[in-house]
């Protein structure tokens, strides 16, 4: 068996082992999508989705609605999130962006390329190429396999790129190992894998289902 080989058998054990992970929370609009993304930077899903849902009862989460809200309103309804002195000047300095620049809304947006998408985005201040990623692939529908924390400890362990390597070089090794049309679901279930199994501190190295493919389960 080829390196090739190994990394992508071993990715594909793990979407089995996983099974189909279904997505709990919905965003209504690509907008809201974005800001659910920035609001779960280095926080827990439930912590975030906690942010969110106060964020849209106290203020609603539209670009308008948030352009107009004071940061301190918007700090207040988002402190279960954490980092909440950083995101909430970032989310009303992006909605006054959106509001401004795609008066019809981010979906406009999504009618452009990969790159142009992420062009566009970068231009935002807070948003990095995992949010975009994410927001390319929930949003936007877009075949790409995003890269988390958990995502990224995962890739390294099973040698698909050093751990000093870049978020992309990451991305790129990953989604040459996932079938097409399959890299969102691969991302979800390599999302829960490294929270169940291939976690951070003391793995479970014993109850892995590609513990014979990781280069790695004799150092954890």
């Amino acid at each position: 068996m080829d390196e090739k080989e190994r990394r992508s058998r071993a990715l594909q054990q793990i979407v089995q082992h996983v099974g189909k992970v279904k997505i709990l929370f919905k965003w209504s609009s690509a907008f809201e999508n974005l800001i659910g993304t920035i609001l779960s930077q280095n926080t827990n899903d439930h912590n975030s989705r906690r942010a969110f849902q106060t964020l849209k009862k106290n203020i609603r989460v539209d670009p308008s609605s948030l352009a107009e809200a004071s940061v301190k309103s918007i700090k207040d309804s988002i402190r279960s999130a954490g980092l909440y002195n950083i995101k909430a000047p970032r989310i009303k300095t992006i909605a006054e962006h959106v509001r401004n620049t795609y008066p019809d809304g981010l979906e406009t947006l999504l009618i452009q390329s990969d790159d142009e998408v992420r062009d566009n985005l970068k231009r935002f201040q807070g948003i990095g190429d995992k949010t975009i990623d994410v927001f390319l692939a929930f949003a936007g529908g877009r075949d790409i396999l995003p890269v988390d924390t958990h995502v990224r400890r995962i890739a390294t362990r099973l040698g698909f790129a050093p751990r000093n390597a870049e978020y992309r070089e990451i991305r790129k090794s990953l989604e040459e190992a996932t079938p097409t049309s399959m890299r969102r679901d691969a991302h979800l279930a390599l999302l829960r894998f490294g929270r169940t199994i291939c976690t951070a501190k003391s793995p479970k190295c014993h109850q892995c289902p590609v513990k014979e493919l990781c280069p790695s389960r004799r150092d954890l």
